[in-house]
């Protein structure tokens, strides 16, 4: 009986090893919009809100920062009800006038969190304005961090709200549709407050002259970013340092030299070579090629300078003095450097276009 009853056990426990429950195909799509009281390019809308309806249930992932209306002529209200989604307009739209209407990752997937970029430009008259405007940015000094990099274009120098407004993409691009015709002071700045506001103490760049956008006409506008110069004597992280150069002999037989070869000479080059955040080396380039020697053995950084004003350092962007940020070029990859070796590397400024308005 005993034997039985322990091959029936081991039976058992064989089947229950067999196949497992499997949740099915993962969800690797967004929500999809279904029904909207507003389509896209509609125009004389008179509707007071934008109402989807969305083919599965989802969620808000902060609205009040990603779902943006373009000009913010209205506060924003959000209604969530099963599958649908009201973009209540809490004050009324000005006539004749093109909106666009953007969801930039806020609405997400319940179970895998997929999320899209949404877009709706409509008109409170008859004529949609058409116009648009391209911008790349770039922080001047490397970040890993990943960060909300917006773009605004502003009816003068002195207001603190854009009349338009988009977020950079990971590729350091933002597209703005539907503009008016017109004058604009244009700004790229992060947000690190979420207020929407670019302050003082965040990293920015502006044209300090104003951007005309007309018709038959696509401006690209490049914006090299950095946190403000609060007054003359502040400085920056890799900014007004002196480099440090201990012209020792001692143990000559294990430093090393770093042969720079670049593809062009431009005037008021300077090249300098960080050892962590300490800058070790600054030459001014002269020549095509630059050596490097009596180095110890480390991990470098290696950068050049525009150094437009000829004071010797990098200068980030100035409020009171109106001026931006000076031109930066990173090698993209640390250089490692072994005792007693010679190392040459290339540099090409050519290339490198991002920053040259």
């Amino acid at each position: 009986m005993v034997r039985w009853a322990i091959i029936i056990v081991l039976f058992c426990g064989a089947c229950a090893q067999v196949g497992s429950i499997s949740g099915g195909p993962v969800d690797a799509s967004a929500p999809r919009v279904l029904s909207q009281t507003i389509t896209d390019k509609q125009c004389n809308v008179a509707a007071t809100e934008q109402e989807l309806i969305f083919d599965e249930f989802f969620k808000l992932d902060q609205a009040q920062q990603k779902i943006l209306l373009m000009p913010p002529d209205s506060r924003l209200e959000f209604v969530q009800k099963g599958k649908q989604l009201r973009i209540i307009f809490k004050d009324a739209l000005s006539r004749n006038t093109t909106y666009t209407l953007t969801s930039n990752g806020a609405i997400k997937d319940i179970t895998e969190g997929n999320d899209s970029l949404m877009t709706w430009t409509f008109s409170t008259g008859p004529i949609l304005d058409s116009l648009k405007i391209v911008a790349f940015g770039q922080e001047c000094l490397p970040n890993t961090k990943t960060k909300n990099m917006f773009f605004g274009l502003y009816l003068n120098d002195t207001i603190k709200t854009p009349r338009y407004i988009g977020r950079f993409e990971q590729n350091g691009q933002v597209l703005i549709n539907g503009l008016k015709e017109g004058s604009y002071f244009a700004k790229a700045f992060i947000d690190e407050d979420q207020n929407g506001i670019c302050s003082i103490a965040e990293s920015q760049d502006q044209y300090f002259n104003p951007v005309i956008i007309e018709a038959n006409k696509l401006d690209t506008l490049h914006f090299r970013l950095s946190k403000p110069k609060i007054n003359s004597d502040s400085t920056n992280l890799l900014q007004t340092q002196k480099p440090i150069f201990n012209d020792s002999i001692e143990n000559s037989a294990t430093l090393s030299t770093i042969i720079i070869n670049l593809d062009k000479i431009e005037q008021s080059l300077i090249l300098e070579l960080y050892d962590g955040e300490k800058l070790c080396r600054q030459e001014p380039v002269l020549n095509s090629q630059i050596t490097i020697d009596k180095l110890k053995a480390g991990n470098y950084t290696l950068r050049l300078v525009f150094d437009k004003n000829n004071n010797q350092q990098w200068d980030a962007i100035d409020l009171v003095e109106k001026t931006r940020a000076e031109n930066l070029i990173y090698y993209p990859e640390k250089i490692k450097l072994r005792a007693n070796w010679e190392l040459t590397i290339d540099m090409n400024i050519s290339g490198y276009n991002l920053f040259n308005n």
